[in-house]
């Protein structure tokens, strides 16, 4: 057996290893393989479990990666005689970190880089072969099973085995099989794994193959689909051979137990697949925002490479320690909602020139269990839900739903741990998340202070537009689709900028940011008795203000981390001298208040109360708040009074104007121009780049063009317009072609945002009709030239 499984291992991909079950007398056998998961030969029911996984091979590939870190977790907790699953065992992925490499909170960003990578090894990803397809070996050192034991944990499905473990990721035992549905045509995977030795086991390596059935025409005909099955011996076993330990090609060691995977073929995603250090390693690390153990990575396709492995951290350690240089501020964000439960958010801005393929790409709102993403939301969230349009591209908000309450988390999570389930808990939290950061004062502030960097512009090229739209047949039907109310709102009148300074140069403060606090006040007047009261109605909240002067991670950062307690200490029932006195307390504020907590940020903490329903008018509590400070917690005590509800006023409408005002266009170049202006270094672009749209809320406030485009350069150089004159009139009509489409485009698809699905599934030739026929009126009345000449004449 121990020949058969080098011939296994050592295929290339899935071309030789077809070749291969081809030849070999016990691998061409049909009766050697059996269905995954099922004991009856004619089961197929695995085909809907295999392909209903992960929509991507990245998230796929993590299922593997979060299933060594649990392999390993239990083998620790094996090396300490605890039972996983009783009440012994630790309660948390963080805390079994801790308790079993004695790593504080679990976080292991305090190493130093040589312990990280030493850590790193026992869980290694190695590509190999074709670049575009590689094959990958995932190794981890962790329990590893015994060869008898493959049908009921590798091999099974939907079975309890990880259920009653609480410090694993691993519970619904189907999600590593999305993985194999991206390798290659065949769908072969290789299994092999030998039980840690803290088990006792047999010096045994078992091993089998997972592969898609082949399906022959005749058999076809019969089932709608295929199956999976795997490879095993005389219908019933499992191979395996006597082994102590051999070379598999792992980085600077030798197997001796664990589990190894293989993948044939790969199919990674363009822009991944190159080059595993580099790019793999970015979109790992968004995946496992927060892995509870680093993960090695080493591309053996390359021949000269001086650092051949890349240890992978997770996007957290990376904003808060190794790659801090990237980011503005990380501000610290937590509630606790009734019907909800609690959750830490941490809103990362980054710097404006740091492209957001590094750290967000299409995320930029992130839902995490044990640190794995488990869903998320686009960067449109941003502009248009936050109203933060600036920091669109800038902007990334990790919500920690470790602690949301287990009936909660179910409703808005699936079982492929990648698409969030829509429906009335996910937006209760997403507005939740909405309502929490839109009171940060500190997001406002940069979102401004950007726009004012971004609009402020001396191109003179607005009278240009200005004098095109105002002869364009804007008729209803045209201004309906552009917004559906008919009232121009998207178009954002840009008033002259005044120039601010960034919200970190403000001198708000007469004092510096510490590691620990020294200082600790409430921002609230005192009454004529020496309180200092806060009166809530009870539909509405409050927000109350602490100053501070610790810095701005002291409840992020993972050594010496701070704590922001709140206690009531008394509560007086609708202040009756008759009643029968105190009530019994609650231990904690946030079961008599939805709780949110932001900051510090420069310099205040914020803390937002909201009446919960076992409250009513009259009610008064008294609240202790405390810093926590080593040695010596500051506190500040202070009272909330109930009082009646608010009533709520309508806000009349606002008249709109009759005509559009222009978002501000602007001229970005590839050098900085003698009148200032932008190029591409404000933006980060390069010569592929050809547009930006800054918007906010469905407001359309610039658009930013790049003048020296790839795409330019060529059609100039292609027509052979070579004088003066002709390349200043192209460039004019290139500026204003670009500026009027992308703006009327953006806007019907806006528009039609809501029936976008709908209309699509009617089919694009319907869809096209709906655009055209309002667009078709500006489009013969678009007489760009009289324009231009106009412009050229000036």
């Amino acid at each position: 057996m121990e020949n058969l499984f080098w011939s296994i291992f050592n295929a290339k991909d899935e071309n030789e290893l077809r070749e291969l079950v081809q030849n070999d007398p016990l691998l061409s056998d049909d009766n050697n393989w059996f269905p995954y998961g099922g004991s009856d030969p004619d089961d197929t029911g695995n085909f809907s479990t295999f392909e209903n996984q992960q929509p991507d091979p990245v998230p796929a590939l993590v299922e593997k990666i979060t299933n060594c870190i649990d392999a390993i977790l239990l083998r620790e907790c094996c090396k300490k005689n605890i039972d996983p699953s009783s009440d012994n065992a630790p309660k948390s992925m963080l805390e079994a970190v801790e308790n079993f490499y004695s790593i504080r909170d679990g976080n292991f960003s305090e190493l130093l880089p040589a312990e990280r990578r030493d850590l790193a090894q026992n869980i290694q990803v190695i590509a190999t072969e074709d670049k575009a397809n590689p094959t990958l070996l995932i190794y981890d050192d962790g329990e590893g099973q015994y060869p008898d034991n493959f049908p009921d944990t590798f091999l099974s499905l939907h079975k309890r085995n990880k259920v009653n473990v609480k410090f694993v990721q691993g519970k619904y035992n189907m999600g590593s099989t999305g993985a194999v549905g991206y390798c290659g045509e065949e769908r072969y995977q290789l299994i092999a794994s030998k039980k840690a030795p803290e088990f006792n086991g047999k010096n045994e390596l078992g091993f089998t193959i997972v592969r898609r059935n082949p399906l022959t025409e005749a058999r076809g005909e019969e089932v709608r689909h295929s199956w999976y099955e795997y490879f095993r011996l005389n219908q019933k076993t499992i191979p395996r051979f006597k082994c102590n330990s051999i070379d598999v090609g792992l980085w600077k060691r030798e197997f001796k137990s664990g589990s190894l995977v293989k993948l044939y073929s790969y199919q990674l995603p363009r822009g991944t697949r190159a080059d595993i250090e580099r790019d793999l390693w970015r979109d790992l690390n968004q995946y496992l925002y927060s892995p509870a153990l680093p993960i090695l990575l080493w591309d053996k396709r390359k021949i000269d490479n001086k650092s051949p492995t890349t240890p992978m951290l997770g996007n957290r350690t990376r904003i808060l320690l190794d790659d801090r240089k990237h980011k503005e501020q990380t501000i610290s964000i937590s509630f606790n909602q009734e019907g909800v439960g609690s959750a830490d958010m941490e809103v990362t801005v980054f710097k404006h020139n740091v492209k957001q393929t590094e750290f967000i790409k299409e995320k930029a709102l992130i839902f995490t269990l044990n640190g794995q993403v488990h869903g998320s939301r686009p960067r449109q969230f941003v502009s248009k839900d936050l109203g933060l349009g600036m920091l669109r591209d800038s902007l990334l908000i990790n919500v920690d739903c470790t602690h949301l309450e287990p009936r909660f988390r179910q409703d808005i999570f699936m079982g492929n741990r990648c698409i969030l389930r829509e429906g009335r808990k996910l937006e209760s939290l997403l507005q939740i998340i909405k309502d929490s950061i839109k009171e940060c004062d500190t997001l406002r502030e940069l979102n401004q202070f950007r726009k004012e960097q971004i609009i402020h512009d001396k191109s003179t090229d607005d009278e240009l537009l200005r004098d095109l739209i105002q002869t364009m047949p804007l008729d209803n039907e045209f201004l309906n689709i552009l917004n559906k109310r008919g009232d121009l709102d998207f178009f954002h009148k840009t008033k002259q900028p005044i120039k601010k300074k960034h919200p970190k140069e403000k001198e708000k403060k007469n004092y510096e940011s510490k590691r620990f606090p020294s200082i600790f006040n409430l921002q609230l007047k005192s009454d004529s008795f020496g309180k200092k009261l806060k009166t809530i109605p009870l539909n509405g909240k409050a927000v109350l203000k602490f100053e501070t002067d610790v810095e701005d991670e002291y409840f992020l950062r993972s050594y010496e981390r701070g704590e922001l307690k709140l206690k009531v200490l008394g509560i007086k029932n609708n202040g009756d001298s008759d009643g029968p006195g105190p009530t019994p307390l609650p231990s904690e504020v946030e079961e008599i208040f939805n709780v949110t907590k932001t900051g510090p940020s420069q310099n205040t903490i914020k803390v937002s109360l909201k009446p919960r329903e076992n409250i009513s008018v009259g009610d008064e509590i008294e609240i202790s708040s405390k810093l926590t400070s080593p040695g010596n917690d500051l506190e500040s005590i202070f009272y909330v009074r109930i009082i009646d509800p608010q009533k709520k006023t309508k806000t009349p409408d606002q008249k709109t104007e009759s005509r559009p005002a222009l978002p501000k266009p602007i001229k970005v170049f590839k050098e900085k121009q003698p009148d200032g202006g932008k190029d591409w270094d404000d933006l980060g672009w390069n010569g592929e780049d050809i547009l930006k749209i800054y918007s906010e809320e469905n407001r359309i406030l610039s658009i930013a063009i790049n003048m020296d485009s790839h795409a330019l350069k060529k059609y100039v150089s292609k027509k052979r317009i070579k004088d003066k004159k002709g390349i200043i009139y192209t460039r004019e009509k290139y500026f204003v072609n670009i500026y009027f489409n992308s703006l009327f485009l953006y806007s019907i698809f806006n528009a039609l945002d809501t029936d976008l699905e709908e209309a699509i599934t009617e089919g694009i030739e319907e869809l096209l009709p709906k655009i055209f026929k309002p667009f078709s009126s500006f489009l013969l009345y678009m007489d760009l030239n009289q324009f231009i000449s106009k412009s050229l004449q000036s």
